[in-house]
């Protein structure tokens, strides 16, 4: 489903109304479906992008793929994995996850040591406005070899623009996959245009349809045999 099925026919739908002009206007609709696709990847952490940055000798800090700090939530549950390669040999190390407090309390002097070797610890620092990753101690390629770093992160979903815009675009799960839970936009989105109206049982009723897509998505990704709870903030 793309972005002007859903703030078009879906929220007709949903809403009752064909109404693109007065109340529900088009740019309305369009600022809530938006809402919606960051709202649900908030809540069910669905939008993962995964990198994989080459690193250089003598270089501590990478952007992670361009991406903006506001943007980064945080790592995945996947590891970060320090990838080398000699040939058609490839090794995967998985670093240890921290942030640069940790760094300055449990590593002191960390950021002047000079040190270099092989990496142990990645850090995100979101100094500068960018997303960016710290290493420590500082990689040290040999010769022959390539470094590179595999990291999957969360992220906030970029606005949809286009009409041809697909919610959850650039996300490393497949788009087949998360279609099935496209129409949860349409629900949360209705809900915040029916604050228009004063309509708190629709409002609350659309927030339970959408409730419902979550834990849907949430039972779909948890091991056999665990339960998950859907916590909503309301504004």
């Amino acid at each position: 489903m793309d972005f002007k099925a859903l703030y078009g026919e879906a929220l007709d739908f949903e809403l009752g109304s064909y109404d693109t002009t007065e109340l529900f206007t088009t740019a309305r609709r369009k600022l809530a479906v938006n809402r919606a696709q960051r709202e649900f990847a908030r809540l069910t952490q669905c939008y993962i992008r995964e990198f994989l940055t080459p690193l250089v000798s003598g270089t501590a800090s990478y952007d992670v793929g361009g991406v903006a700090a506001d943007a980064f939530v945080d790592f995945s549950r996947r590891p970060v994995d320090l990838v080398r390669t000699r040939g058609v040999d490839v090794a995967a190390t998985p670093l240890q996850r921290h942030d640069v407090p940790w760094l300055d309390l449990h590593k002191p002097g960390w950021r002047d040591s000079g040190t270099a070797g092989v990496p142990e610890v990645v850090a995100y620092n979101p100094d500068g406005g960018a997303a960016t990753l710290l290493l420590t101690p500082t990689p040290l390629v040999p010769a022959g070899e390539t470094w590179s770093l595999r990291l999957a992160a969360l992220v906030t979903p970029a606005d949809m623009v286009s009409d041809t815009d697909v919610p959850f675009r650039h996300a490393s799960d497949s788009l087949t996959s998360l279609e099935p839970y496209h129409w949860a936009l349409a629900h949360f989105a209705a809900s915040l245009l029916e604050r228009l109206r004063k309509d708190t049982d629709a409002v609350e009723k659309q927030l339970t349809l959408f409730g419902a897509y979550v834990q849907d998505y949430q039972g779909s990704q948890r091991p056999l045999g665990q339960h998950n709870s859907v916590s909503q903030k309301r504004d």
